[in-house]
C-alpha cells in the first residue's frame, strides 16, 4: 500500500532528475505553450508522454512500455505530435526524415560519453540527438532540446566514428568556417540578413546547421552536376539571385528550408558571401562578381564566355563548357571530405593560392592548376603543343618564365567590365586589357602594348 501511495511521488522525482531540472523551461514542459496530447491533463505535464497507471478513465493505456511511455520508445512516438513540418520548417515531417541519412544509416547512434552512448537498437531514433526532457550546460538550456550544443552535437559522430568521414578535424584547421562562434546561431534566424551580418553587430557565424539540415541531409545517388546542390545540403535555407546589369547587385530572394525547389550550391554560400547581408569590409561580394551578365566570371552560375578553348588547356575532366562549384576550389587541402569545412590554405582553399602580385615560382600544385593545365600556362619545359593551347600560344609563359602569379593579371571570381577575368591596377599587373574577336591587346607594368591572336572562337 505504501508503495502504491508513493509511486506517483517517486515517478515525479525520477522525471525531474531525468530532465536535469530544466524540463519546465523546455518547449515540451512549458506550462503555457508546452505539449498537450491529452485534453484532460495540464499543458506541459509529464502525463502527455508517460502513463503512471495501467488505464486512463477506465481505458487501458496500451500496456507496459519502457519508461511508462504511452507507446513504444521509437520515432512513431515522437511523430504523434511532430507529424508535419514545424513552424520553422527545419523539421519537415517524419516521412521526409525517413529518407535522410540519420534515419537510414545503421551507425546513426549517439556514441557518448556525455550523455552516455545509446544501444545499437536506437539507430536512427530522434533520441540520439534530442532529449525530450531537455538538457543544460554551463551556458544554460541547450536549444532545440538537443543533447549537446552546436558543433559539439555533430562532432560527437562526425569525427570519423561512427560516421566514416572526419569533419571535426577539418574545422580545427587554421582556416575554417567559424563554427566555434558560440551562441550566434538561432534556429529562428530565417530570412533576417542581420543574423549573418558583420555590422553593426558581429553576428557572423557558420554552425553546421547553417549548411546541413540533420533531418533531411542524405547521400547523393548517381552523378552530381553543378550548380545543383548535394543532397547533403537538402532542407537548408538559401538565397536565390536575379541578376541585373554587369557589376550590379542582384535582387535577392530568401528561400527557407521548407522550399522544395531544386537548390544550387552557391545559393547557400550567398547567405554570408553576398550583399544580401552586411559583409566584412575586406570580403568580396560574390553576388556581384559571379553575375552571369559580367564581362567574365568563373562559371559558377552559368557557362563561361570563352568558347571552344582546346580540351588540352584543362586538366582531364574539365572543359570550357563545364560549370564549377564553389566547393571545387574551397575545400579540404588533405582529405576527401567535400565542402569548405577547413583547410591549411587561406580562404579555405584545397590548394595554395598566392593572392599577391609579387614574383613567385609556380607549382603544378597551385590552385589554378587544379583545373587549368600547368604545362599550358606556367611550365617553360612543357611541350610546345601544350603551350599552344594558351591564348598567347608558345610566345609567353608569364607564370613560368617571369614568375608572375596568376593573381597579378586575373580576378579570382569575376570581372564586371573586363573579359578573360582580367584585373587591372595591381603591381606588377595589367594597366589595360581589350579583347577582340581575333584576340586582344594588353598593356602591363612590365611591358608596353602587346597584341595577340587566338585560335579559338569566343
Amino acid at each position: 500500500m505504501r508503495t502504491a501511495l508513493f509511486a506517483p511521488l517517486f515517478f515525479a522525482v525520477a522525471m525531474a532528475a531525468a530532465a536535469g531540472g530544466v524540463f519546465t523551461l523546455t518547449k515540451h514542459g512549458d506550462a503555457a505553450s508546452g505539449v498537450q496530447r491529452l485534453p484532460d491533463e495540464p499543458r506541459g505535464d509529464c502525463a502527455h508522454c508517460h502513463d503512471q497507471h495501467a488505464s486512463r478513465l477506465g481505458v487501458p493505456t496500451g500496456g507496459p512500455n519502457p519508461f511508462l511511455l504511452f507507446a513504444p520508445n521509437d520515432n512513431p512516438l515522437c511523430a504523434t505530435c511532430h507529424t508535419a513540418s514545424g513552424s520553422l520548417s527545419i523539421w519537415q515531417g517524419s516521412a521526409a526524415y525517413a529518407s535522410s541519412s540519420h534515419a537510414t544509416a545503421g551507425g546513426a547512434i549517439w556514441p557518448g560519453p556525455v550523455p552516455p552512448g545509446r544501444p545499437s537498437s536506437d539507430a536512427g531514433k530522434c533520441v540520439n540527438c534530442h532529449d525530450p526532457h531537455g538538457k543544460s550546460d554551463a551556458s544554460g538550456l541547450i536549444p532545440a532540446m538537443a543533447v549537446a550544443r552546436e558543433e559539439a552535437l555533430c562532432n560527437a559522430c562526425h569525427d570519423g566514428s561512427p560516421a566514416s568521414v572526419d569533419v571535426a578535424s577539418q574545422i580545427q584547421k587554421p582556416y575554417r568556417h567559424p563554427v566555434s562562434s558560440v551562441g550566434k546561431h538561432s534556429e529562428a534566424e530565417g530570412s533576417d540578413p542581420t543574423k549573418f551580418a558583420a555590422t553593426p553587430v558581429n553576428n557572423r557565424h557558420s554552425e553546421c546547421v547553417d549548411c546541413h539540415n540533420p533531418h533531411a541531409a542524405a547521400a547523393d545517388r548517381g552523378g552530381l552536376f553543378p550548380p545543383a546542390a548535394s543532397n547533403r545540403l537538402l532542407g537548408t535555407s538559401r538565397v536565390r539571385v536575379s541578376n541585373g546589369a554587369a557589376g550590379s547587385k542582384p535582387a535577392y530572394t530568401f528561400l527557407g528550408p521548407g522550399d522544395t525547389a531544386p537548390a544550387n550550391e552557391y545559393e547557400l554560400c550567398f547567405k554570408c558571401h553576398s550583399s544580401w547581408t552586411a559583409q566584412p569590409a575586406t570580403q568580396s561580394d560574390l553576388g556581384v562578381l559571379l553575375n552571369a551578365n559580367n564581362a567574365s566570371f568563373h562559371p559558377v552560375e552559368a557557362q563561361g564566355k570563352n568558347r571552344n578553348v582546346a580540351a588540352g588547356a584543362f586538366v582531364p575532366g574539365w572543359t570550357w563548357d563545364r560549370l564549377t562549384y564553389c566547393s571545387d576550389c574551397h575545400a579540404s587541402d588533405d582529405s576527401s571530405v567535400r565542402g569548405p569545412h577547413g583547410s591549411s590554405n587561406r580562404y579555405i582553399l584545397r590548394r595554395p593560392y598566392a593572392a599577391s602580385s609579387q614574383p613567385a615560382p609556380p607549382s603544378a600544385l597551385d590552385l589554378c592548376f587544379y583545373c587549368h593545365t600547368f604545362d599550358t600556362y606556367a611550365n617553360p619545359g612543357g611541350a610546345p603543343s601544350a603551350q599552344a593551347y594558351s591564348r598567347f600560344g608558345t610566345h609567353t609563359l608569364h607564370a613560368g618564365q617571369n614568375q608572375v602569379p596568376c593573381y597579378a593579371c586575373h580576378a579570382s571570381h569575376g570581372s564586371p567590365a573586363l573579359p578573360a577575368l582580367a584585373a587591372t591596377g595591381r603591381l606588377p599587373g595589367l594597366t589595360s586589357f581589350v579583347q577582340t574577336s581575333a584576340g586582344g591587346t594588353c598593356t602591363s607594368t612590365c611591358h608596353g602594348s602587346r597584341t595577340y591572336t587566338v585560335g579559338y572562337a569566343r
